[in-house]
């Protein structure tokens, strides 16, 4: 790289280094709040789950951004600054494990807000089968087969695909090359587009559930609250999306012309990742708010 492309390079990850810790505090603050609520308040079995499951949610980001911060701008940085010492080697196991972890838990963070539609799907779909809304079957169940799908999903990506390179060009951390065409498709349908597919069709069925039953059917208020909370889902993972639009459009760019990779093209997409977390993490607390005490009667 040039000078000039040295420069914005280290200035693109100091960014977004920053950004990721900002991200970071915000999501264990918010993480303790709601530990705090869930320990000195008396709320209802639906708001506990509600609560657990945005805990579930929280745990993710948590951990994807100190993977983040420490698997990817720390080793970049250390490289920047020729501290080689702190550099992954090119064929370190651990080099590599870390950038199948970095990639589950950004998995998981999709998959956590299909589990979060999921519930409120059966809440009002299926408002009479009440022991698959008991908070035991999330705890012991839905929440762990989550995180085993969202580490599952990424294993081809190390053997079939071989998509998690030890170390990336002009990069000096794991994770998936851009050039392997197959790879990225297939993290992008299995890790975001499949969660996101979920979601619409869940939203879907519980907006025509609505519709074709009567307030004396359901619990009028607590739905059109799940239908809420359900559609700022659906905004919250499209503004995450939004922010990697740019490196599809890159990408497709790139797979037709065949022309050479550019050397900024991985900082821009975690960059994008950092914000868009940032931003997700900051209106996460109005889900909080949609969890809202039911008494059942």
């Amino acid at each position: 790289m040039s000078n000039s492309t040295t420069t914005l390079a280290i200035s693109i990850n100091i960014v977004s280094a920053v950004i990721v810790l900002i991200a970071l505090t915000n999501s264990l603050v918010l993480f303790i709040l709601i530990v705090y609520r869930l320990v000195t308040m008396h709320i209802g079995p639906n708001e506990r789950i509600a609560l657990h499951l945005i805990l579930n949610t929280l745990c993710a980001f948590i951990l994807m951004f100190i993977v983040l911060f420490l698997h990817v701008n720390v080793s970049t940085l250390c490289s920047d600054l020729n501290m080689n010492s702190f550099r992954w080697r090119d064929d370190s196991p651990a080099c590599r494990f870390c950038g199948y972890v970095f990639f589950s838990v950004i998995c998981s963070v999709f998959w956590s807000y299909a589990l979060q539609v999921f519930f409120r799907f059966i809440r009002v779909v299926y408002p009479m089968n009440s022991w698959i809304n008991h908070i035991k079957i999330y705890l012991f169940l839905f929440i762990p087969l989550q995180w085993m799908i969202s580490f599952a999903i990424v294993i081809p990506l190390i053997t079939r695909l071989n998509g998690i390179h030890p170390l990336l060009p002009n990069e000096t951390y794991c994770g998936v090359q851009f050039d392997k065409f197959t790879a990225v498709v297939y993290a992008s349908v299995a890790e975001v587009w499949i969660p996101i597919m979920i979601i619409s069709a869940c939203y879907f069925k519980i907006t025509r559930t609505i519709r074709h039953r009567s307030s004396k059917q359901l619990p009028f208020l607590r739905n059109r609250k799940d239908v809420k909370a359900t559609h700022r889902i659906i905004i919250m993972i499209f503004l995450l999306s939004l922010m990697n639009i740019p490196t599809i459009v890159y990408l497709v760019d790139f797979w037709i012309s065949s022309n050479a990779l550019d050397p900024l093209i991985y900082r821009i997409t975690w960059l994008s990742l950092s914000i868009g977390s940032l931003i997700l993490c900051v209106l996460l607390p109005q889900l909080v708010m949609h969890a809202s005490i039911y008494k059942d009667r």
